[in-house]
C-alpha cells in the first residue's frame, strides 16, 4: 500500500491552475494562449496588471506563448542561463523558447465574450487594447474588470 508521504514527494502530482491570456484587438477580436501554472487572480492576475498592462507587451507575451506558457513572472527576456529546467528568477517561463516544443497553443475568438464561453481553463485573461484595461473570467464565463 502507498503511504501519502510517498504520493507527495512523487513528481507527478505536481499541477497547475490552467489559464489562458489574450489581447482584444480594436476589432474585437481576441488572440489567446494557454498557461499551465499558477492562473489564480491573486498570481497570474496581479503579474499581469503589474506588468503587462500595454498592448505592446500583452502582444509580445502572447507572440512568445506561442506554445504555451509555463509560468508566468515579471519578465520575458530569458537569456542564456535561462531554461525550463532551470529558470532565472523573475523570468516567464515559455514551452517553446525555453523547452523547445513545437505546435501551436494560440486561438483566436470573435470577441471577448466568446473568449469568456470557450477558453476552456480555470481563469481567463484579457488586455483590451481600446480601454487600456484587464478583464478575467472564472471557468464559468464570468466577467471582472481586473
Amino acid at each position: 500500500m502507498i503511504k501519502l508521504k510517498q504520493l507527495l514527494n512523487e513528481e507527478f502530482l505536481t499541477e497547475g491552475t490552467r489559464w489562458n491570456v489574450g489581447v482584444e484587438m480594436p476589432n474585437g477580436k481576441v488572440t489567446a494562449v494557454y498557461g499551465h501554472y499558477d492562473g489564480y487572480p491573486q498570481y497570474v492576475g496581479k503579474l499581469l496588471k503589474k506588468y503587462y498592462s500595454q498592448g505592446g507587451k500583452v502582444r509580445d507575451l502572447v507572440k512568445l506563448g506561442k506554445q504555451g506558457i509555463s509560468t508566468l513572472d515579471k519578465s520575458m527576456k530569458g537569456g542564456k542561463d535561462h531554461s525550463f529546467n532551470n529558470p532565472k528568477d523573475g523570468e516567464t517561463v515559455f514551452y517553446g523558447r525555453d523547452r523547445g516544443e513545437k505546435g501551436n497553443m494560440t486561438r483566436t475568438y470573435k470577441n471577448r465574450e466568446e473568449f469568456g464561453r470557450r477558453f476552456g481553463e480555470e481563469f481567463g485573461y484579457v488586455w483590451s487594447m481600446k480601454e487600456k484595461k484587464w478583464y478575467y473570467f472564472d471557468h464559468r464565463g464570468n466577467q471582472k474588470e481586473l
